[in-house]
């Protein structure tokens, strides 16, 4: 598995590569009244509306920070209804791409019912990875966006 890693919190993630579209500095996003904390706003990326979590407040640590390292990684979410959307992770920086090997893992994880996008902990020389399931992350039910 190719794996994108990324900081928050002063954790290291991963994320499927295959599901990533773009790696972007953290750009302006149009705040969205009501929204949870952890929903930064809204961004328009090529024609398209994505919601920009803060992935640092969504798991409970520090916001990310507003540096010239600071990321978004655009990834495709799969939803209920068969139709990919995209959804911007703010990250306090993306380290680089990775090839995990079978066997690396550490088991399933711990699973949380409040975090179910946290998946599997892989093993790698700087610690543990905690991968991340985009499909799993609370957009959908925080924001609906109309026609996609």
């Amino acid at each position: 598995m190719l794996l994108v890693l990324f900081r928050s919190g002063g954790i290291l993630y991963g994320v499927d590569a295959l599901r990533v579209v773009e790696v972007v500095p953290r750009v302006a996003s149009r705040p969205v009244p009501h929204a949870p904390p952890w929903i930064l706003g809204l961004l328009s990326y090529r024609g398209r509306i994505v919601p920009m979590i803060d992935f640092g407040v969504l798991t409970g640590a520090a916001p990310s920070r507003q540096v010239l390292s600071t990321r978004a990684i655009l990834a495709n979410v799969s939803g209920g209804d068969g139709v990919s959307r995209l959804v911007g992770l703010v990250a306090d920086d993306v380290s680089r791409v990775q090839t995990i090997k079978d066997g690396n893992g550490s088991g399933p994880g711990l699973r949380l019912g409040a975090a179910p996008y946290l998946g599997e902990l892989i093993r790698l020389d700087e610690g543990l990875v905690q991968l991340v399931d985009v499909d799993r992350l609370p957009t959908a039910a925080a924001i609906t966006l109309e026609g996609g």
